[in-house]
């Protein structure tokens, strides 16, 4: 069955979007794309503080609870997320999922730790990959893409799952906001090894990107941003597509 996300990149209180990450331009405030949102046809919404690494703070839970309040799909909230406690306050306040990306790199245990109290149905690890275009090599970056971890992305995707993780939201970093496809070698390679739940995410331009995906790699779950957000095309358009 087809899952289509909602992506609201969040930086000082606003929805952005740029393209490999840069050139940030702002959208609309949270709650009004959420308003925008919650009755074409998306299934689930994900809000991301992207700057949570340099501000020390995340989404706040007046805003989380707002925004739960009026729509009745899942929300996944990331950025800034650093221990249980912060975690139980919101799924309180209203959000259904959690999203960890750099946390990871410094403290992997939280994984693991995350998964046994609340089950990794609850936890979506964030990986952010980038090619080297002159060897090849593909790594896996944190701090909104901006620090090289060195993980080869296949390796930091076994060692996430091994400590309990349920779901990985892959994004091409290369691909972001290009509207050019999904980095879709990478994410075969990674259906192909590895056994674990994948969002897609990073370069969408088309219903063809996602109907290669899902047909032949069996990958179901898809996070849009700039498509919908400039209105290239609507959420409900999915909702009658059926892949043969």
């Amino acid at each position: 069955m087809l899952r289509i996300i909602s992506c609201l990149d969040i930086k000082n209180n606003f929805v952005v979007k740029g393209i490999n990450f840069k050139n940030l331009k702002k959208i609309n405030l949270p709650f009004d794309l959420c308003k925008k949102y919650k009755n074409n046809g998306i299934d689930e919404i994900v809000l991301l503080d992207i700057t949570s690494n340099y501000t020390k703070k995340s989404l706040s839970y007046s805003s989380i609870k707002k925004i739960s309040k009026i729509i009745n799909i899942p929300i996944s909230i990331g950025g800034g997320i650093k221990n249980i406690l912060k975690i139980k306050k919101m799924f309180k306040v209203g959000a259904d999922r959690i999203i960890l990306n750099s946390i990871c790199y410094e403290n992997i245990t939280i994984i693991k730790k995350i998964s046994n109290y609340f089950g990794s149905q609850s936890l979506i690890i964030a990986i952010d990959i980038k090619k080297n275009y002159k060897n090849e090599n593909i790594f896996t970056y944190k701090n909104s893409g901006y620090i090289n971890t060195n993980f080869f992305y296949l390796d930091w995707i076994i060692i996430v799952k091994k400590m309990g993780c349920g779901e990985v939201l892959i994004t091409s970093i290369n691909n972001d906001g290009c509207k050019l496809g999904y980095d879709i070698n990478s994410l075969f390679f990674i259906k192909k090894k590895i056994n674990i739940s994948i969002i897609a995410s990073g370069g969408i331009g088309s219903i063809n990107d996602i109907f290669f995906l899902y047909k032949y790699c069996n990958i179901n779950s898809f996070l849009i941003a700039s498509l919908f957000h400039f209105n290239f095309i609507k959420p409900s358009y999915f909702k009658n597509i059926k892949f043969l």
